[in-house]
């Protein structure tokens, strides 16, 4: 401990050293003539600071590509596409939507299957055609996903075949409600219902469609994950998916000249160095996380993605190994699974170079943890939600090493603050609710025009309901989730603080914290539980642990164990209302 304690105080004092390069680093890197030049514009009547030399259409960044056409793009089960073929396919997709389909610019086309390799042809296809891309939820069932079809207008769907049984039973009563739908099917075999085309029918001429699409232009809409309310379709912007791609590229390349000066070498050596990158893809592509800041960036840096269709750690493993996989991220229980795998130790994963989580707060330990047992890989961590287009702060490396409770530092082109329930800017280190500026905040909910309202202010701030505490360096402390927050007799307790406390228990794999109701203290605070592979937890035992780490009042007085992993949904987030009305029942 002693040890680790000394190791502790040398990063934060590296960090203490390297912020002032990083920050001169990425002045140098938005400098007017750089790559990532930074100005301000005026858009939806409001000053903002953008990227100037960020491309008008989200289709550049594939159109830049460089990678071979002989290289491989795509990875999936026993199937490798290259970058030849995805150019081809998606200039024929593209064209097939235009000619056949009748689709024209900023016109909505939904997608909806699992993680498959046409899923991530179609959204470029999409993109080429100047079309909206809708990521449905592709776990919805047939209601959920009629609602997503007709609540973004996605007059053609291209899915596979278990959402066409899905949206099979409401098609008629769709098309007579206005919406001519058309069905596009990968994957699917022999005659299809209600007209359906098979992908492998799209054959479109391999040309680039001319179209007019501008930055303020609809580039994709996608479904808050609904664990609290009913999906909300979150409209992006073509500059708001491209500000997020040069956030995700210009904040590594700037760390990593950081470090580079530090150790004397040339800051410049770095920028384009190394091979392409190949990225294990668990999360699902319709999630914010896996289409925006796992496929852009990837394929913006000439890269791999290796599909998976559902998780399975085991299989990640295997993959990591024989695909020689260099970067991952998922949510914070996919790496925990991973690491409590008991064949993590037979497995070759001296690839990695970067380990990353984001969709819930990481347990601070766990970044010791991936630190301590990958050989290569630094532990990352990005913080956003639907709303920001992807990530808002973000953490690497010893960064986050020597403050494993943040994440991270705020993009380049991105404002914070914090303020108070009565709207009040808070000094720094004050604990209240986070808000964001910047190009890459979302244009609007469709269709919603009050919920927007709700949502940015006049100024053009977005609430996230996210309570923070912004430290005197800058970075970034997610509290809690406002609606998390249980309040015991007017006390708040953060539901993350309580959680990062029973995750370090030696029995426990997964934890969740929430609220159950009290007659005379308003609420509770309660623990669900799922142990690891062969361990039992006392639950007497657990509390006991628990308080010795918090406060008397802060202590679950409820703990609930759950021989399955607890409930999620498909972005892997804990669906703490499920938690919390089985245990009020």
């Amino acid at each position: 401990m002693a040890e680790f304690s000394r190791s502790l105080i040398d990063l934060r004092q590296w960090v203490m050293d390297i912020l002032p390069v990083f920050n001169q680093m990425v002045g140098a890197l938005s400098a007017p003539g750089s790559p990532f030049a930074i100005s301000e514009a005026t858009i939806g009547g409001r000053t903002t600071k953008i990227y100037e030399n960020a491309p008008p259409q989200v289709r550049m960044a594939w159109l830049a590509g460089q990678a071979p056409d002989a290289a491989t793009y795509l990875v999936f089960e026993g199937e490798r596409i290259s970058w030849g073929q995805a150019r081809e396919r998606v200039l024929e997709v593209a064209n097939a939507l235009i000619n056949d389909h009748g689709v024209v610019a900023g016109e909505s086309v939904g997608i909806s299957m699992r993680n498959y390799p046409e899923w991530i042809l179609a959204w470029w296809a999409i993109q080429m055609a100047g079309a909206v891309a809708v990521e449905h939820n592709s776990f919805w069932n047939g209601e959920e996903l009629r609602y997503g079809v007709e609540d973004s207008g996605s007059r053609v769907l291209i899915c596979d075949p278990e959402r066409l049984a899905s949206i099979s039973p409401h098609v008629d009563d769709i098309r007579a409600g206005g919406l001519d739908l058309d069905l596009i099917v990968a994957r699917g075999d022999g005659d299809l219902a209600h007209g359906a085309t098979h992908w492998e029918s799209l054959n479109g001429p391999t040309t680039v469609p001319e179209i007019e699409v501008g930055p303020e232009d609809r580039s994709v809409i996608l479904y808050t994950s609904g664990t609290t309310a009913f999906p909300k379709g979150v409209v992006h912007t073509q500059r708001n998916v491209m500000s997020n791609l040069l956030n995700m590229l210009g904040m590594p390349t700037a760390l990593a000249m950081a470090e580079a000066a530090m150790a004397g070498e040339d800051p410049a050596s770095v920028i384009g160095a190394g091979d392409p990158p190949v990225m294990l893809v668990a999360v699902p592509l319709f999630h914010v996380t896996g289409s925006h800041c796992v496929m852009m960036p990837i394929t913006a840096a000439n890269g791999t993605l290796v599909l998976m269709r559902k998780w399975n750690a085991e299989q990640a493993l295997e993959l990591i190994e024989t695909e020689k996989v260099t970067n991952f991220t998922g949510v914070p229980t996919m790496t925990m699974d991973m690491l409590a795998s008991p064949h993590w130790d037979e497995r070759d994963t001296s690839s990695l170079t970067s380990m990353g989580s984001g969709g819930a707060p990481n347990p601070p330990h766990m970044v010791e943890k991936v630190q301590n047992s990958l050989e290569n890989a630094a532990p990352s961590q990005g913080y956003g939600l639907s709303e920001v287009s992807g990530v808002a702060t973000a953490i690497v490396g010893p960064m986050y090493v020597a403050k494993p409770g943040s994440c991270g530092l705020v993009t380049p082109v991105g404002d914070l603050k914090v303020i108070d329930d009565d709207g009040n800017e808070l000094p720094t280190g004050e604990r209240g609710e986070l808000l964001l500026k910047g190009p890459h905040i979302f244009l609007e909910y469709h269709n919603k025009p009050d919920a927007t309202a709700d949502a940015i202010d006049a100024d053009g701030w977005f609430h996230t309901g996210d309570i923070a505490i912004v430290d005197d360096e800058g970075f970034v402390f997610i509290v809690d989730r406002a609606k998390d927050v249980v309040i015991r007799g007017g006390e708040n307790i953060g539901s993350a603080e309580v959680e990062a406390v029973v995750a370090q228990h030696d029995s426990v794999h997964e934890c969740a914290v929430f609220g159950v109701p009290h007659e005379r203290l308003g609420e509770e605070v309660a623990v669900a539980v799922h142990p690891l592979a062969g361990q039992t937890i006392d639950t007497d035992e657990l509390r006991a642990f628990a308080a010795q780490h918090l406060a008397a009042f802060k202590v679950p007085a409820h703990v609930f164990v759950y021989d399955e992993p607890l409930p999620k949904n498909p972005n892997g987030k804990v669906l703490k209302r499920d938690l919390r009305e089985q245990a009020t029942a």
